[in-house]
């Protein structure tokens, strides 16, 4: 490994849009993060830890074919041996209660995760050792197209995710002149290998409340919904017909973000054909 100047920087977990996107590089782990002069990432602790490295070579992608925005999240995930990362509940939680999320960053730069290196502690690691990595990339956007990044130490809402799987290899080294003992180097580490695209929806946690409709307005040519019991990691959109039994997407609704303690209004245009109306998840 080359040796690399550092700048230290410390990150604390503040709300997640305002601190968050202040330092747009932050990570969901409780240590001190130190900045490669060449852009990569560096999460430290002591020398008796593993070192987990990863990057991918670009460009990564959303469902749609564009290219990941700058901030967007990155995460580390873990899972049982002989078994595949399960996926991302919408609010950041693995669907799998077997599988970890060891680490979370918003560190996308460039349409790419960088070099990013981190160290494991040593009592993790052994927990950790045996089984099946993974490099997942994390659609967090909100309908604005902002990253929304991490918060408690997962992806604030996940749209869609993808990954890179296995190829896990052992090395020792050096980085800014510190020995380390062992590197869980995941393939797409050299800078080879095919990108990844964050095309699989996450699913709703069983925890998720259901969208009730409490209201409705007409005027201007456009229906207006009222909802409550939406969540903040959750977009929501009407889907309409005819009957109650023929109920299809409309393309002419709003998206809108779900809200923790508010209501929601979500528009669409009046036609003679559209009379019965429900709100459901944005896919």
């Amino acid at each position: 490994m080359v040796e690399m100047g550092l700048k230290s920087l410390e990150f604390q977990l503040m709300d997640r849009f305002s601190e968050m996107r202040k330092n747009r590089l932050g990570f969901a782990i409780g240590m001190t993060a130190l900045l490669l002069s060449s852009g990569g990432v560096f999460a430290g602790g002591s020398l008796e830890d593993h070192l987990a490295r990863f990057s991918t070579p670009g460009p990564d992608r959303y469902a749609d074919g564009s290219i990941v925005a700058d901030g967007e999240c990155y995460a580390l995930v873990w899972s049982p041996k002989g078994t595949t990362f399960a996926g991302f509940n919408a609010d950041g939680t693995p669907v799998s209660a077997d599988h970890r999320v060891v680490l979370a960053g918003a560190i996308a730069s460039g349409g790419r995760c960088p070099d990013t290196i981190f160290q494991i502690p040593a009592a993790e690691y052994e927990a950790l050792k045996d089984g099946e990595w993974a490099l997942c990339l994390v659609d967090t956007r909100t309908t604005d197209g902002i990253p929304t990044g991490v918060y408690a130490g997962k992806p604030f809402r996940v749209n869609r995710w993808g990954s890179l799987n296995g190829g896990i290899t052992i090395e020792s080294g050096s980085v800014a002149g510190r020995q380390l003992t062992s590197c869980v180097s995941l393939p797409a580490a050299s800078g080879s290998g095919a990108s990844v695209r964050a095309k699989t929806l996450s699913a709703v946690p069983p925890t998720a409340k259901q969208p009730k409709i409490t209201d409705f307005d007409v005027y201007g040519g456009e229906v207006w919904l009222a909802v409550k019991d939406t969540v903040p990691y959750l977009s929501y959109t009407i889907i309409s017909g005819e009957t109650p039994t023929d109920l299809k997407a409309d393309y002419f609704s709003d998206v809108v973000d779900g809200a923790a303690n508010a209501e929601i209004a979500i528009g669409t245009a009046q036609t003679v054909k559209r009379r019965f109306f429900k709100v459901k998840r944005a896919e």
